[in-house]
């Protein structure tokens, strides 16, 4: 005991530097997200599930996550609806705890989580986009989404909607949107689950 005391005396100050240095590395894991969009809160399996089925995903449809985190929605769109699922991902952390996932799963070639920002990742070969995102965040998408996205296409947001656009589908109990690119509001009779 006097030995391991000895040693805490004598090393103090590196032991205090690691510890300080740990706990910034932990502050800007938790805390950087909010600078990049959207804070991580990973969604419970029983809601994305529900997303992707409201996404009405047919085999072989391209799913873009924007924001995949851990890569949940990229994992579950390929192994349960057989679609080609991307996310991006911002924190290189996270992405490679999605990479491993994948891996792990044997979806290589069928699902991918890539480190970028979803402000600037492609989605024009999207039949579905997923979200989870804070409401601003939708809004600074949305533009971007509504342009670049072919008519049919499908904007699934969990928890915050697409202010000004009409969903198609609305799962109260869950809090999804569906929208569908293209379909003007007159058009749309939303189905309310």
């Amino acid at each position: 005991m006097d030995s391991l005391i000895a040693f805490i005396v004598s090393h103090w100050v590196v032991i205090m530097q690691g510890v300080f240095i740990a706990s910034l590395m932990l502050i800007l894991w938790i805390y950087l997200p909010f600078f990049w969009g959207s804070p991580w809160v990973p969604g419970p399996y029983r809601v994305i599930h529900r997303m992707l089925e409201l996404a009405d995903i047919k085999p072989g449809q391209t799913v873009i996550d924007l924001g995949a985190g851990d890569g949940r929605i990229v994992i579950l769109a390929a192994l349960k609806f057989n679609a080609r699922a991307v996310g991006v991902e911002i924190d290189p952390f996270r992405c490679l705890i999605a990479k491993i996932w994948i891996a792990l799963l044997g979806l290589r070639g069928k699902a991918e989580v890539r480190l970028g920002d979803m402000r600037r990742f492609p989605v024009d070969g999207a039949d579905v986009v997923t979200l989870y995102l804070l409401q601003g965040t939708n809004q600074k998408l949305k533009p971007r989404l509504a342009e670049s996205l072919k008519p049919g296409a499908k904007v699934v947001s969990h928890t915050f909607s697409m202010s000004g656009w009409t969903p198609a589908v609305i799962d109260t109990r869950c809090g999804i949107f569906v929208y569908e690119i293209g379909r003007m509001d007159e058009e749309i009779d939303t189905k309310v689950y």
